[in-house]
């Protein structure tokens, strides 16, 4: 292959219409595994959006107890490795980069980006690596507390690559903070402090930052809490399915968002609407279910997973 950080692809597993999740191993290592999705937004064509995931870190230190990537962790990507996954992913359909409306490369799969001080380099030199004038980049966190010099130099790298074409997600899950902290088991940023350095983030011309809620059963999403606490002008609201993980099934997490309570979070989704937010219900496509492409599958099912764990 072209470029500097090489790898080995022990598994491409998936559906071509929806996504397909690269199993890539780095430095000869077992233990350096991640996943890299290839992926569409259905129904639109790859020409008008693409999609690719790609890993920050060798596993995920936070450990949230609804997501299996967690388990062994071995440190963090370089920036050129987080950039080979989207060489993998671009090489596997040449010359559609250039056609495509919109490419976005979304730093979300396996570990979590502000633990790794080499995810704003990697942002930085997306647009060379692309070569995508349809080129956007997302960076999504659970916002741990001491990591605020890394989000001032993913500012500054989004401004100088992605001016207008990047968005910041914060992975917020509730408006309990008690529930906040069993699900995202790190010391991380309250509401407020999530309000206050989020507004300060962009930028004129900028995407608003969204705060993102996976809606779970018996887990606290009141929408006058996010009303109260964040700008509509600066803030857009995205709601999503708990996706099904093996850990999440075990610890009886169940998904509100296609789980039969749709009338409680229209009327939800209604208010913060009337209260002046964007907001989207992003349900996706039940394929990627059934394929086990969500976060951490993947990797789970290549042989050495299970002893890594033992």
């Amino acid at each position: 292959m072209t470029g500097g950080a090489t790898y080995d692809v022990l598994a491409v597993t998936g559906d071509p219409e929806v996504a397909e999740v690269g199993v890539l191993r780095f430095r000869g290592d077992d233990r350096l595994r991640v996943e890299t999705v290839d992926g569409l937004a259905p129904p639109l064509s790859r020409d008008a959006k693409w999609i690719v995931n790609v890993s920050t870190q060798f596993g995920c230190p936070v450990g949230c107890p609804f997501c299996d990537a967690g388990g062994p962790f071995a440190g963090n990507l370089a920036a050129d490795e987080m950039l080979a996954q989207v060489r993998w992913a671009l090489g596997r359909h040449p010359g559609a980069a250039g056609r495509c409306a919109k490419l976005k490369v979304h730093f979300a799969r396996m570990g979590e980006p502000s633990l790794n001080d080499a995810v704003p380099d990697a942002v930085a030199a997306l647009p060379a690596t692309t070569g995508a004038p349809g080129g956007w980049a997302c960076v999504a966190t659970v916002a741990p507390r001491g990591r605020e010099r890394w989000f001032e130099r993913l500012q500054a790298a989004k401004e100088a690559a992605f001016p207008g074409r990047f968005q910041l997600q914060f992975s917020v899950q509730s408006t309990d903070p008690e529930a906040r902290r069993r699900l995202i088991p790190v010391p991380h940023w309250g509401l407020d402090d999530i309000a206050e350095r989020g507004r300060g983030f962009l930028a004129m011309g900028d995407r608003r930052v969204v705060l993102n809620f996976a809606l779970a059963r018996d887990v606290p999403f009141d929408w006058r809490v996010v009303a109260a606490r964040f700008d509509p002008a600066a803030f857009a609201v995205k709601l999503t399915p708990l996706n099904p993980t093996e850990r999440g099934a075990a610890l009886g997490f169940r998904t509100r968002l296609r789980g039969g309570d749709d009338d409680a979070i229209g009327r939800e989704v209604a208010a913060l609407r009337a209260a002046g937010f964007d907001v989207v219900v992003s349900v996706g496509d039940e394929r990627e279910d059934r394929v086990g492409s969500n976060c951490g599958q993947a990797v789970r099912r290549t042989a050495g997973w299970a002893g890594q764990q033992a």
